[in-house]
Order: C-alpha cells, then structure tokens, then sequence
C-alpha cells in the first residue's frame, strides 16, 4: 500500500487507509517523525477503518509549517472533513497520543473515543524523573557518551551538530527500549529518527503543560479514554496515571515487560486491550 498525498489545511499530507468498519486515525510521534504505526494498523484493520498520516514536515508530508501545537490540531481535523468522516476514534502514540488528547479538548464531539499510547500526561514534573530514568535505562558507556555528548552539542555547528543530535536521539531511543534487541526496528527514514527543524519549531511543553490546557483536559473531555503504558517506559508511568484519574471516563492500563513501543515488546496485550476497549466503550459488545 502507498498512500496518497492531498492537500489539507494549505499542505499537501499523506494518508492511507486500510481495513473497514469503525474509523480510527492514528497519530505518530515525534513531534518530526514519520508515520511508524503500521504494525499497530495491521492489529487492527480486521475491525477497523485506520488512517494513517504524516504529519506536516515529516517524510512524504509537505515540509511546510507553522510547526505549532495548534496547526498540528487543525491538521488533524481538516483530514477528517477531507476523508468525509462523521466521527472517529483517535489513537496516539508518545507526541502523537499528546496531539490527540488535544485535538480531543477542541474536537471532543467528533472524537468516538481516544487511546492514548505512551503518553507523558500533563504534569511538566515528569520531565526530571524521565531524565533519570532514561540514564538508568543506558548501560555505563552509553550514559558517559551521551551525557559528554550533551554537554557540547550546543558548540557545535552544520553536519557535525546534526549528526551529535542524531547520535544523543540514538542513545536516547536505545533507553526506550525494553528488549534492546527491537533497536533495528525502530522508525527511521534514510537514517535519521525525526526532522529535527520540526523537532526543534514545536514547543509543545508551553502548549501541553500550561494551566488553561490541563483545565481544558479535566473539564471539556467527555470521550472514552484508554490510557496505556509500558511498565518499563523511561516516562513515568504515574503521570498517566495522574491524568487517567482526572478524567470522567477513563482507563489506565499497564502493559508489563514493555517500554515505549508496546507493540515490539507486547504486541497482543496491546491489540487485546484496544480491542477490547473499543468493544465495550464504542460498539458497546
């Protein structure tokens, strides 16, 4: 399957789709990536109408921006009116999970529900104790050269920085992990892991983590919730937790033995929760 790419919102996006029955649009992270949900579409295609996209500057995606949170919302929404779609469900993964938790907040009555996949929550403390959990997670050699590598990035210029950036993301993707061996199937397009000029634009942390968005998050989301973390995730798991337990109708769900891609990790549990979820909060079986 190739996808196509048309114009929505003043970009040119590509999308596919694939499977029929309940429309559900998944969103990758980043923000900058590409769209690396395939595996998770084909879990769930025998139920499911997916839609899959690249978000604006990533990959077959224009790279044209604004790259702000509010752009990345309305993207969304316009793909939707695009694919002449009433209403959807939404799932996301790490950035993308925080663009659907948000375009849920403006768009609560199009969305049937959200499955929110390795999220941060909107607590900004989790910042500090992903920090140290992500050195934890390296082995001595890897956390010497990324902290060394760290500390003089900010010197550098050209290739020489762009390719220390790519090596720190590296180091950082290897931390994620909770088999290490599933490093080779990580996303990446011709080597690089995201487009660090979007990767850079997006301040989504001001947006993500501000007062109004969390009062928006607690009041205006009336949507089904499924929130899911691996146990093994350098992101604090307690933060989702945190946010679950502000929500009116939500459910977290631990998967064990996995850390941020649960499905190279934990593939059915993960399948089997979504499916689940979505049997009895949207199909109502």
């Amino acid at each position: 399957m190739d996808g196509i790419v048309s114009k929505i919102n003043g970009v040119s996006l590509w999308h596919i789709t694939q499977g029929q029955g309940i429309p559900m649009v998944l969103l990758h992270g980043g923000p900058g990536a590409y769209d690396y949900l395939e595996p998770i579409a084909d879990m769930l295609d025998n139920r499911y109408k997916v839609i899959r996209y690249e978000q604006r500057g990533s990959w077959r995606s224009e790279k044209k921006g604004p790259y702000d949170v509010e752009t990345f919302i309305d993207d969304l929404e316009h793909l939707r009116l695009h694919l002449g779609i009433d209403k959807w469900v939404v799932c996301g993964h790490s950035w993308g999970a925080s663009v659907g938790l948000a375009y849920t907040v403006r768009y609560n009555c199009q969305v049937k529900a959200l499955i929110y996949i390795s999220g941060t929550g909107i607590n900004p403390a989790w910042h500090i104790d992903y920090r140290i959990n992500r050195l934890e997670n390296m082995s001595f050699d890897e956390r010497e050269e990324y902290t060394q590598l760290r500390s003089i990035v900010n010197q550098m210029s050209g290739i020489e920085r762009e390719h220390t950036r790519n090596r720190i993301r590296e180091l950082s993707l290897r931390a994620d992990l909770f088999n290490k061996n599933n490093f080779s199937m990580l996303p990446r397009v011709d080597g690089q892991f995201v487009n660090n000029e979007v990767n850079q634009k997006v301040d989504c942390n001001e947006y993500l983590e501000s007062d109004e968005f969390r009062n928006e998050v607690i009041s205006s989301i009336t949507a089904p919730v499924l929130l899911v973390h691996g146990e093994v995730d350098p992101r604090p798991y307690k933060y989702v937790k945190e946010l679950a337990s502000n929500l009116k109708n939500s459910e977290f769900r631990l998967i064990s033995q996995s850390g941020h891609y649960p499905w190279l990790d934990n593939p059915t549990t993960l399948g089997k929760l979504i499916h689940d979820f979505v049997a009895r909060k949207v199909t109502g079986i």
